[in-house]
């Protein structure tokens, strides 16, 4: 049952007499707090899941270049290579400490402060992450995909002896189309990963200031 359907009952039965109004009111600002709670440990949840995802990136990237060198027993082909492994290695750490910070102003705002002021807080670190996240996302996947572009020309014998025959080739004329793709791709992915709790969220809050 939804919170505002619990709050009109307990209204209710406060204005037909039925329970104390004071008992009512009680009720009604125990339920919107676990709701609230319910919303601390969900974005806890997501946030240690990208907590993970990116410590399991960072061990990965550089030991499948390891694994991929020792097969083929001579360097990566390019520099370029190296750099495009450097870059996404960067974006990870910084991902990876973000949230880490995310999680620990997680636990001290929802152990410091009432359940508004927390829920306020999150809202705001929230957003401010989003924005964040989304544009380093945009800078880096352009950057890599820039790399992996000149990497693939490289390939193919480098821009005087481009061959549009070559699957190389192909491949970097597709990439081409990916900075223009991908922000919209990355506002998808925000948008599925984090509308509903920001709804929640902002929901409680409302909810918390009517009591």
């Amino acid at each position: 049952m939804e919170t505002k359907d619990l709050k009109t009952i307990w209204n209710a039965l406060a204005d037909n007499q039925l329970v104390d109004e004071k008992l009512a009111k009680e009720n009604i600002t125990e339920i919107i707090t676990e709701k609230g709670k319910g919303l601390f440990s969900k974005m806890t949840k997501k946030t240690k899941f990208d907590y993970r995802l990116y410590l399991i990136g960072l061990i990965a990237v550089p030991l499948v270049t390891t694994m991929v060198h020792l097969n083929l027993m001579k360097p990566l082909p390019t520099i370029q290579a190296y750099v495009g492994i450097v870059f996404v290695e960067l974006y990870l750490v910084y991902m990876f400490i973000n949230a880490r910070r995310k999680l620990n102003f997680i636990e001290y705002s929802n152990n410091s402060f009432s359940i508004k002021e927390s829920l306020v807080a999150m809202q705001k670190r929230l957003k401010k992450a989003i924005n964040i996240e989304y544009r380093l996302g945009v800078f880096f996947g352009i950057g890599i995909i820039l790399f992996s572009i000149i990497q693939l020309v490289i390939m193919g014998g480098g821009l005087s002896n481009i061959d549009f025959t070559e699957f190389s080739t192909i491949i970097a004329i597709l990439l081409l189309a990916m900075p223009f793709i991908l922000p919209l791709l990355l506002r998808y992915e925000f948008k599925f990963r984090y509308s509903r709790i920001s709804k929640d969220i902002e929901q409680t809050i409302n909810e918390l200031e009517e009591i």
